[in-house]
C-alpha cells in the first residue's frame, strides 16, 4: 500500500517533468525566442530608421541652406552683371567722346598748321616789304598816308594771325587735357570693369561649387530615402512575421481550445473511471485520477483526439505504453495502457490518427485505457472537451 502511494507520486512527477521540459516547452520557447528575436530586430530597424530620418532631415536642411546661397548667389550675380553692362556702356560713350575729343585735336591741329603756313607767308611779304623809309616815300607812287595806311594794316593782318595762332595753340592746349582727362576715366573705367568681371567669375565659380555640394546632398538624401524605404519594407515584413507568429500561437490555441465539446474520443467504449475519482483497490489513496479510464475490447483501435507533435512514445512505470501529444501552447494528451504504440517521438499526428492498440497489457496496470488533458502541468477534466454521448457511462 506504501509502495502504491509512493508510485503515485513519483509517477505524476516524472510525468510533470516530460510535460513541462520536453519538445512542447521547447517548441514554445522557439516560438517565444522568434518572436522575441523578431521585436528586437524590428526595434534596431526602428532605431536606424530614426536615425536615417533625422540624416534626412539635415540633408534637407542643408538642402534648404543651399538652395537660399544660390539664390543670394544669382542675385549678387545678377547685379554684377548689371554693373558689367552698365560700366561697359559707361565705357563705350567714354571711348566715343574720346574719339569726339581727338578728332576735335586733330581738327584744331589742321587748323593751327593752315594758320601757322599763312602767318609764316605773311611773315615772309611782310620782311620783303619792310618797314616804310624815305626812299619808300620818295620812289613809291603812292602818297605817304597811303603808305602808312597799308603798313599798319599789314601789321595789323600780322598781330591778327599771331592771335589766331595763339588761340588755336591754347585751343589744342585745352583739347589736349581734355584728351588725356577722358582717357584717365576710360582708364578708371576699364579697371572697375576688370574687376567687376573678377568679381562675376568668382560669384559663377561659387556658384558651380554650390551646385556640386547641392548635388552630393540631394545624392545623399536619395540614398538615404532609399535606405528608408528598405527598412520600411524589411520592418513591414518583420511585423508581419511577427502578426503571424502570434496568429500561429493564437490558432493554435483557438484550434485545440475551439473544439472543447466537439473533440472524439481516443477509443469507443464504456466510462470505467471518471476524473478525480480515487482507486477503488485503494480507499485509503488520497491520490485522485488525474485523467480517466475506458473500458474497451482487445485490439481496438486507439486515435489522436486533435493533430499535434508526439512528445513521448514509449514504456512508462505506472502507465505502460503511453503516447503524449503537443497540441500547442502548453496543451497535452496523454494516452496510457496501449498494448503497441504505432507512432513515435517527433512524428505530426493529425486528428483521427491512430496512435496506438489497445490489449491486455493493460490490465498489468488498471482496467481500461487512460486518457488525461494537460494544460501546462495542470490536469482537465476530459469529458467536457468529447461530444457528448461520444461514451457509455
Amino acid at each position: 500500500m506504501k509502495l502504491h502511494r509512493w508510485k503515485s507520486w513519483l509517477l505524476p512527477g516524472c510525468l510533470y517533468l516530460l510535460l513541462t521540459t520536453g519538445a512542447g516547452g521547447w517548441a514554445v520557447a522557439k516560438t517565444a525566442a522568434e518572436m522575441e528575436q523578431h521585436r528586437q530586430n524590428i526595434g534596431r530597424l526602428r532605431s536606424e530608421l530614426s536615425s536615417h530620418l533625422e540624416k534626412i532631415q539635415q540633408t534637407g536642411e542643408k538642402e534648404t541652406n543651399l538652395l537660399e546661397e544660390l539664390e543670394q548667389i544669382d542675385q549678387k550675380l545678377s547685379h554684377q552683371k548689371k554693373t558689367v553692362a552698365t560700366i561697359m556702356a559707361q565705357l563705350q560713350a567714354q571711348e566715343k567722346l574720346l574719339a569726339e575729343k581727338e578728332q576735335e585735336l586733330r581738327k584744331a591741329w589742321t587748323i593751327k598748321d593752315a594758320v601757322r603756313t599763312h602767318l609764316q607767308k605773311r611773315l615772309r611779304a611782310y620782311y620783303l616789304v619792310g618797314r616804310i623809309t624815305v626812299l619808300d616815300v620818295t620812289f613809291s607812287n603812292q602818297k605817304l598816308p597811303d603808305l602808312m595806311v597799308f603798313g599798319d594794316s599789314f601789321r595789323r593782318l600780322l598781330e591778327y594771325d599771331q592771335e589766331l595762332m595763339v588761340k588755336y595753340r591754347d585751343t589744342i592746349e585745352e583739347l589736349r587735357r581734355a584728351r588725356d582727362a577722358e582717357q584717365l576715366e576710360k582708364s578708371v573705367l576699364e579697371n572697375f570693369l576688370a574687376q567687376a568681371e573678377k568679381e562675376k567669375d568668382k560669384l559663377a565659380r561659387l556658384r558651380r561649387e554650390k551646385e556640386q555640394l547641392l548635388a552630393r546632398i540631394r545624392t545623399e538624401k536619395s540614398l538615404y530615402m532609399q535606405a528608408v524605404r528598405e527598412m520600411q519594407r524589411a520592418e513591414q515584413h518583420l511585423s508581419l512575421t511577427l502578426t503571424r507568429l502570434k496568429q500561429q500561437q493564437e490558432n493554435r490555441t483557438r484550434g485545440f481550445v475551439l473544439n472543447r465539446g466537439r473533440l472524439e474520443p481516443p477509443v469507443r467504449g464504456r466510462l470505467t473511471r471518471c476524473f478525480g475519482e480515487r482507486r477503488d483497490d485503494d480507499p485509503e489513496s488520497v491520490d485522485k485520477s488525474r485523467g480517466i479510464s475506458i473500458e474497451t475490447p482487445d485490439n481496438a483501435p486507439v486515435r489522436a483526439v486533435y493533430k499535434g507533435k508526439v512528445l513521448f512514445a514509449g514504456y512508462m512505470r505506472g502507465y505502460g505504453n503511453m503516447v503524449i501529444i503537443d497540441h500547442g501552447l502548453r496543451y497535452y494528451t496523454v494516452t496510457a495502457r496501449l498494448d503497441q504504440v504505432l507512432v513515435h517521438e517527433g512524428q505530426q499526428v493529425e486528428t483521427g490518427g491512430q496512435i496506438g492498440i489497445t490489449g491486455d497489457i493493460a490490465t498489468l496496470f488498471d482496467q481500461g485505457l487512460y486518457f488525461e488533458i494537460r494544460h501546462g502541468a495542470r490536469a482537465e477534466d476530459p469529458l467536457p472537451w468529447f461530444r457528448p454521448g461520444s461514451l457509455q457511462q
